[in-house]
């Protein structure tokens, strides 16, 4: 893949402006067409994202085999999550520092070997549960890198005029894959084993990394390469912590995230032991769910205003926890499946618009740094997947869902109350604060 040309280079835009940019967009697939290099990036992002909720929804049909345990399947989510808690803030520095692209090759090498480790163990049947658990967490800790480096790298591929599109479209399909991946492996689970399933996600990874490898060099993005990374870290901290907008927008994306998202690591509990469907079953629920997340995204990314209104996350919001309460309480499996894609249109919806409006708002010396705090707020997805698992154990999967919504709407609520930014027009685009929390 050729570089860039120098004409085409990225112009960081001065104002956080969404319905200026959207406006001037001519077509939903626009920044797809006019840019390789970014086209390069979306399609390999699709497939390592996809591949590895594919891997998520997989482990956990695995992992209620080996142990026929809903709270292992829980633990084996949390293992696998908690390494983008652990590792996310430290993942930003980095990614300001280095070459994006160096960084992201690097991660995708070592998530591809792990990942065909994996499904080799598995076909030669001695994966015991605890390699399932070291194998998500490598794996865990290879996408806490992954996923911050692709969002940053938009911005080094698209120039400023057309970022808001690209966001948008980038974030629509990140955010898509997290409900197609798994609806992806439903199906295949039914028709070639949890083995082909594996086996499918390890090819995902290892064509990722290939055509990862054609994108365009790059440099790093700021100039604290001669500074400490403590402090580099700090100034990330300062940015989002002395906005309001930013801060309350990142909290509000953990929310759902943490009481919410779990369900996907339910759905096989659900699929099984709650409405009786088996593997096919789990399959059906994943493929109507994974269809509403595209239709939601494309919603999004097609959009000329939507992103315009940050109110929009609240509405949303509650509406994902209330659709989960309704999926939890049905006993008609064709109301369930319906339900479930309404869940997934909706969550896509929140997600990409709240990842666009966050992406549009920092500078780019700053991005990666700023996008390692908000992948934090993944990192919050094990840790809900735990107390859900725990409750689903004791009480059943509905009533887990019921109390995970629940707790979801009344933390979304405090959050738009304390931090009103989120509910108005984005404010005028600052600069990344220099001075870093003392």
């Amino acid at each position: 893949m050729s570089q860039t040309p120098e004409s085409e280079q990225p112009e960081e835009p001065s104002r956080f402006d969404v319905g200026q940019h959207a406006v001037s967009e001519m077509s939903l697939w626009h920044s797809l067409r006019e840019y390789p290099a970014f086209r390069t990036l979306f399609g390999t992002t699709l497939a390592t994202n996809s591949g590895f909720w594919m891997w998520v929804i997989a482990s956990g049909w695995l992992a209620l085999l080996l142990t026929d345990s809903p709270f292992f399947v829980g633990l084996v989510g949390f293992v696998g999550g908690i390494p983008t808690l652990l590792f996310g803030i430290f993942v930003g520095a980095i990614i300001d520092r280095f070459s994006r692209r160096n960084v992201l090759l690097v991660a995708q090498a070592v998530v591809s070997v792990i990942v065909v480790t994996m499904a080799v163990f598995l076909f030669l049947d001695i994966l015991q549960p605890w390699q399932l658990l070291v194998g998500a967490f490598i794996n865990g800790t290879c996408m806490s890198v992954i996923f911050p480096t692709r969002n940053a790298m938009v911005a080094n591929l698209v120039p400023g005029h057309h970022l808001a599109n690209a966001v948008a479209l980038n974030a629509a399909g990140q955010n898509a894959t997290r409900v197609v991946g798994p609806a992806m492996a439903g199906p295949m689970i039914a028709l070639i084993g949890v083995g082909g399933t594996f086996a499918i996600c390890a090819a995902m990874q290892v064509i990722a990394f290939v055509v990862t490898s054609r994108l365009p060099a790059q440099v790093a993005a700021d100039g604290a390469s001669g500074s400490s990374i403590m402090s580099s870290i700090g100034v990330g901290l300062s940015t989002v912590w002395r906005s309001e907008y930013l801060l309350g927008m990142i909290i509000l994306a953990g929310v759902p995230t943490m009481f919410l998202m779990p369900y996907i690591n339910l759905m096989p509990v659900f699929a099984r032991d709650v409405l009786g469907l088996g593997s096919t079953g789990l399959g059906i629920l994943m493929a109507a769910n994974g269809f509403g997340a595209v239709l939601g995204s494309l919603y999004v990314a097609a959009s000329r205003r939507l992103t315009e209104n940050p109110s929009v996350l609240i509405g949303t919001g509650l509406g994902f926890a209330v659709v989960l309460i309704l999926f939890a309480l049905t006993p008609i499996t064709f109301v369930g499946i319906l339900l479930i894609l309404v869940a997934g249109f909706i969550s896509a919806v929140f997600l990409a618009v709240n990842n666009t409006l966050i992406q549009l708002y920092v500078d780019d010396a700053v991005r990666g740094r700023v996008l390692g705090i908000y992948v934090l707020t993944w990192g919050l997805l094990p840790v809900g997947t735990l107390p859900a698992g725990a409750i689903a154990d004791a009480a059943g999967a509905p009533i887990a869902l019921i109390v995970m919504s629940m707790v979801a709407m009344a933390v979304m609520i405090f959050v738009a109350i304390r931090f009103p930014a989120v509910r108005r027009a984005a404010p005028t685009r600052e600069p990344a604060v220099a001075t870093p929390i003392v």
